[in-house]
């Protein structure tokens, strides 16, 4: 019965109900769906940096990322690769030779990090060879010795395209200066500007003709078949080869992994704002009601309704308005993020400045079903916060006096 009235109570007057569920609904969508676009951007962000650059697990002698220094490298490289592949969760592993060395060109000069890879079991860790557009080449095609691949920043700071010539410089594992002339196969451009400005990759093999040896793995990558493996799969590794340093993605990049951690609580702040501001419209419309039915709630109350129903009453109406204007908000945040996510927004206009931090022009919105279930949640606890000033205003209200108000 008191559910009934309270609902009939809401459309009373369907002008001033429909201007606070209108409120609600435009404030939640824009709030979700700036949420949706931050969280899609660091979505994105991750999973680029997790395909193209760092896969999802790493080992590494323990004296190699300190300098970098290619003498540190993973003794039996190939019998510890094979043993981590028969591992049911890993998907891929990929053995890698990295040096820090220099390239050369007519033009100019840039410090960068050497990637001596095998190309076919580099492409079942790294997405890398995805990112040559048609017009750029390829990923080591053909049979020609002395290929390069490197990165658009890269290939215009030292001012070469398809086909020119780049010196590489670098010490090999006995500490010999050793330089060599490759030709560039192909130019790849990720969204991360300051990896593709450091990064080259060559084939292993035609380093070690180089340098007339081998010059060791320092890494090995590895990707799994689901990233929730991750913490259990880095727990056997590091059992299993306590001679090595196991790394995962996050402590690899350690700022994706703070972003990951900080964007779920900016994500709720954005929205707890949102709805902390339109709890004191609620609270304002809800007190001008009480108000207004000051004569109504009077009579209800010398009849024989309880104060405490009064005050269940007017709780109700407040979380009918909240609940209609949050579901609905909810549900237009979805259909926008809905078609968003698949067209996407194209950012290019700010490409160099998003590319700089390693994002990618074009934002894919994203919001996990988790989020709307804690929303929900907070939008009911906004409702009863909201109710609680004009709820308790009806309960002071004294009978006799109310009803000779107008």
């Amino acid at each position: 019965m008191l559910f009934k009235i309270a609902f009939k109570n809401v459309w009373r007057n369907k002008v001033r109900s429909l201007i606070v569920i209108t409120a609600i609904t435009l404030g939640l969508a824009g709030g979700i769906f700036t949420a949706s676009i931050i969280t899609g951007m660091v979505e994105q962000k991750i999973r680029t940096g997790i395909n193209n650059e760092v896969s999802h697990i790493q080992l590494h002698h323990p004296g190699f990322l300190r300098n970098f220094e290619s003498r540190f490298v993973i003794p039996d490289a190939g019998t510890v690769a094979e043993n981590i592949a028969k591992m049911p969760a890993v998907k891929a592993v990929c053995l890698r030779t990295r040096i820090t060395g220099m390239a050369a060109s007519p033009n100019s000069a840039a410090g960068i990090q050497i990637i001596g890879v095998d190309p076919e079991r580099e492409k079942q860790v790294s997405s890398l060879f995805s990112t040559i557009p048609d017009s750029s080449g390829g990923y080591f095609t053909g049979s020609r010795r002395n290929q390069l691949v490197i990165g658009r920043k890269l290939a215009d700071k030292l001012k070469v395209r398809l086909k020119s010539k780049v010196v590489l410089r670098f010490q090999n594992t006995d500490g010999n200066l050793t330089e060599a002339a490759f030709s560039v196969n192909g130019i790849f451009q990720t969204a991360n500007t300051v990896f593709d400005e450091t990064n080259l990759f060559v084939k292993k093999s035609d380093l070690d003709l180089v340098t007339g040896g081998d010059n060791g793995i320092q890494e090995i990558a590895l990707m799994l078949r689901e990233i929730e493996n991750i913490p259990a799969s880095e727990a056997s590794m590091k059992k299993q080869l306590p001679g090595l340093l196991v790394q995962n993605w996050m402590e690899l990049r350690p700022d994706m992994g703070m972003i990951t951690s900080a964007i779920a609580i900016e994500v709720y702040i954005i929205l707890g704002i949102i709805l902390f501001a339109l709890a004191f419209g609620i609270v304002n419309t809800m007190l001008m009601i009480v108000f207004e039915r000051t004569h109504e709630l009077g009579m209800l109350m010398a009849v024989g309704m309880s104060k405490s129903r009064v005050f269940r009453m007017i709780m109700m109406e407040t979380l009918f308005l909240t609940g209609f204007g949050g579901m609905v908000g909810m549900a237009v945040s979805f259909a926008l993020v809905s078609f968003f996510h698949q067209r996407g927004i194209d950012m290019s206009s700010f490409s160099k400045g998003l590319g700089a931090f390693g994002f990618d022009p074009k934002i894919y919105p994203f919001i996990s079903r988790e989020f709307y279930v804690n929303l929900t949640g907070m939008i009911f606890f906004t409702g009863i916060l909201s109710a609680v000033m004009p709820a308790r205003k009806a309960l002071k209200l004294n009978p006799v006096e109310a009803i000779r108000v107008d």
